[in-house]
């Protein structure tokens, strides 16, 4: 007996492109504290800079995207904690997407990694006797 393949007329013209995340990795992360931290605080007021890189595209249409995260808790005037953390993403072209590769290196790809540097941060924190510290979210937007 002979199958019958279902062909849709439209799928030959139909190739699916986008991006592929293939890997979140951490690169560098170093924490300090201050030893005669209160631990009952509430309330840090956190200070953040955020430096996304792309970085040139490889022949298979992979590309790598660092981020690196400068944090400082401050509170009531004092440093209390501080963090640098790099992490990048390994990130896949396949077909031809709508949005740009420049633009999603610099808004998506970001954006994407961003989530866990909160997560490592809140963890460091946490083990270090600083609970609840919770970044706010960035707009990755030019």
């Amino acid at each position: 007996m002979e199958e019958k393949e279902n062909q849709d007329p439209e799928a030959q013209y139909f190739k699916p492109s986008g991006y592929k995340v293939e890997s979140v990795l951490l690169l560098e992360s170093s924490f300090s504290k201050q030893t005669d931290i209160d631990f009952n605080i509430h309330g840090i007021n956190h200070e953040i800079e955020v430096k996304p890189t792309a970085h040139e595209t490889a022949p298979d249409n992979k590309f790598v995207v660092t981020l690196n995260l400068l944090y400082r808790g401050i509170y009531e005037q004092k440093e209390m904690c501080t963090a640098n953390i790099t992490m990048i993403g390994v990130f896949e072209k396949y077909g031809d997407p709508a949005l740009s590769e420049d633009k999603f290196k610099a808004i998506n790809a970001p954006a994407i990694i961003y989530p866990f540097i909160r997560e490592h941060l809140f963890n460091l924190c946490l083990k270090s006797g600083i609970a609840n510290v919770l970044l706010p979210t960035v707009n990755f937007k030019p």
